[in-house]
């Protein structure tokens, strides 16, 4: 049927209605009683009063609808956590403005990108790992590790999350915190526990920990290892004559010339004052071929820590300052393996030994027998 002839067709249905369903007729209207007639105009109007009240009603209900919605958002947007959704097939389903900020994006640039994609190369088994049990357990979970920014700079992130189902689909609810600012007062913390605050090297307590696992090595390997005692001839002079600035400065040196003197897997430790401790570990099965390895070690710091050093500081007048100065060292060797002998001894005999190269004239080396 074309427009036209369904418009007519509906034209006839509608006048056939009303023809079904006329109105009163005059001689009814007058037969009817004014009071029934009043009565029946003040019921319209209560309806009529009703139906504007529902309707104000509903007005006021959806404006706070919209209040509430516009709150919520406000809220989740300008939250100091950041929030994410991800697809069970690891993709960003929404994020928040807090979290695009962290990120250093746009919300649109992160839109059915991999969650993944923003983790750090070097902490992709961590998510990894946090994601599966997530899926499997169906319990929240948490962790920490390093998400990038759009610039690659990465940055500390506390993770914690939880499954849900949004339109039938599994999904995550990822909340997110910048932690770098804790993480790095943990690692100042860790440093001053650990490290000398001067050179950076490990202290004694932290050299105690790596002599005790390079026993346990020895003990796997049949491996000798070495402790050496070292101890800068004449520092005092030094101290005395340009103060300690330059005495530091020297220490400085002094400790970055032994760290390239060993390898990666020995430690170099600074005990306090012109003392320091070098450990080697993995040497030899052999005791005499052990002694070799390590006297070679040990004449390759002492060259390297007497040649000349050029200490540079602030003068007095704010100006730079230059001071050429060179010393010797003395050192003292003792051999290790297993647990035949405690830590405590081993570090008193390498400092017996030291002083014995010290009386001999400084600049030498002795192994303790």
């Amino acid at each position: 049927m074309s427009g036209p002839d369904k418009r007519t067709e509906l034209r006839k249905q509608a006048e056939a209605v009303v023809r079904n369903n006329a109105s009163p007729s005059r001689e009814s209207i007058d037969a009817q009683s004014l009071e029934a007639t009043w009565q029946m105009l003040h019921e319209l109007r209560v309806h009529q009063i009703e139906l504007e009240m529902q309707n104000e009603e509903l007005r006021c209900a959806q404006l706070d609808l919209y209040a509430s919605q516009a709150r919520y958002f406000d809220l989740y947007d300008l939250a100091p956590v950041g929030y994410c959704t991800v697809s069970d097939t690891g993709l960003i389903q929404q994020v928040n403005l807090t979290a695009a900020n962290f990120l250093g994006l746009a919300r649109g640039a992160l839109f059915k990108q991999p969650f993944s994609r923003v983790i750090h190369k070097e902490d992709q088994d961590i998510y990894y790992r946090f994601r599966k049990q997530l899926l499997e357990s169906g319990e929240s979970q948490s962790c920490e590790l390093r998400l990038c920014k759009s610039n690659g700079s990465p940055f500390w992130a506390h993770l914690t999350a939880t499954s849900a189902v949004d339109a039938n689909v599994p999904v995550l609810r990822i909340a997110l915190s910048d932690i770098t600012e804790r993480r790095q007062l943990e690692e100042e913390v860790r440093q001053l526990a650990f490290h000398d605050p001067l050179t950076k090297l490990p202290n004694r307590r932290l050299l105690d920990d790596r002599l005790s696992l390079a026993m346990a090595a020895s003990a796997r390997s049949g491996c000798y290892g070495a402790l050496m005692y070292l101890d800068l001839d004449n520092f005092k002079q030094l101290n005395d004559s340009y103060g300690h600035v330059v005495g530091d400065v020297l220490l400085i040196e002094v400790a970055s010339r032994l760290k390239a003197s060993v390898r990666g897997v020995d430690t170099v430790a600074r005990f306090g004052g012109d003392e320091f401790v070098v450990m080697i570990s993995a040497l030899d099965t052999d005791r005499a071929a052990s002694m070799v390895e390590a006297r070679i070690v040990a004449e390759k710091i002492v060259d390297t820590l007497s040649k000349p050093y050029r200490l540079v500081f602030e003068g007095e007048d704010q100006s730079e300052a230059i001071v050429q100065y060179q010393c010797t060292l003395s050192v003292g060797v003792v051999l290790f393996i297993n647990h035949v002998e405690s830590q405590i001894n081993l570090l008193k005999w390498a400092d017996r030994a030291m002083y014995r190269a010290k009386k001999a004239g400084g600049g030498a080396i002795w192994f303790h027998e």
